[in-house]
């Protein structure tokens, strides 16, 4: 009778541990361990959740890099290439550098229609993120409760909300009889260049808190990833180990089993002798 409970429950141990080493998992169902299940499952729902929270800083990461693009465009129209002296290159070298109205005009308005592409093909998921889509702003998720909101002010020529709509009518006014008309484009251009590099100046700021919370939803990552792999995977070189004395028990009590029917064949046979 022990040799039976020990062979049916080697069988049981035997039909567990296959199971471990086919699937990897040490957990495969509440009776393995109901303690580490309901921790294993909560593990599992926080790589959820970060997963989660990794896409949406990818999404703001892809929407700040265009953005960030269409307004170094922006920049390069008005001011030229060299950062360090506007007054030789882009619109305003042209409006500063101006002996000619009318051709100072002309110049000016293939600048704002080069200013209106840029702004027309800065674009992330069909919004047009610097003619106004983004002036509300779109919320992202940090973790941990904190969101991160990113706004872009309207940098179009609208006549009713643009940041470039005074400049765009500036140049349209430029006219050598009329006193000051260059004057006031020149002043509408580098007001539009500030605003233009304070919002790229903002947007970095967005950048940065971006690419800080991605090391850090990596870095949570790894490390509940790693605690959910303790708990839930199985290590095939002890259950390896386990199979083949569960085998060898098994054998042994089946021997057992087998030398007890034979001799009790014996025992009763001798009987009728």
């Amino acid at each position: 009778m022990r040799a039976i409970s020990t062979f049916n429950k080697v069988s049981t141990d035997i039909g567990d541990i296959q199971q471990r080493i086919t699937t990897g998992q040490r957990i495969n169902s509440g009776k393995d361990d109901p303690g580490g299940l309901i921790i294993r499952e909560g593990l599992r729902a926080d790589i959820k959740n970060i997963q989660a929270l990794q896409s949406g800083m990818a999404q703001a990461e892809n929407l700040t890099n265009v953005a960030s693009g269409g307004m170094m465009q922006l920049l390069e129209i008005l001011r030229g290439p060299d950062t360090d002296d506007s007054t030789n290159s882009g619109l305003l070298g042209e409006l500063y550098s101006s002996t000619d109205h009318a051709q100072t005009k002309a110049a000016a308005q293939k600048f704002m229609q080069l200013y209106d592409a840029a702004i027309t093909t800065t674009r992330y998921n069909g919004q047009s993120l610097l003619a106004g889509d983004m002036k509300d702003g779109k919320t992202f998720q940090l973790g941990g409760g904190e969101t991160l909101t990113i706004s872009i002010d309207d940098l179009s020529t609208d006549s009713t909300t643009g940041a470039a709509n005074n400049l765009n009518e500036a140049i349209t006014n430029i006219d050598a009889g009329v006193d000051g008309s260059l004057e006031a484009a020149i002043a509408s251009a580098e007001n539009l260049l500030t605003i233009i590099s304070k919002a790229a100046g903002t947007l970095g700021s967005d950048q940065k808190v971006v690419a800080q919370n991605q090391r850090l939803l990596n870095s949570r990552l790894t490390s509940v990833t790693a605690a959910e792999g303790r708990i839930s995977n199985a290590d095939i070189a002890v259950e390896s180990s386990r199979m083949a004395r569960a085998e060898l028990l098994a054998q042994n009590a089946m021997s057992s089993i087998m030398y007890t029917r034979s001799y009790a064949a014996f025992a009763v046979s001798s009987l009728f002798r």
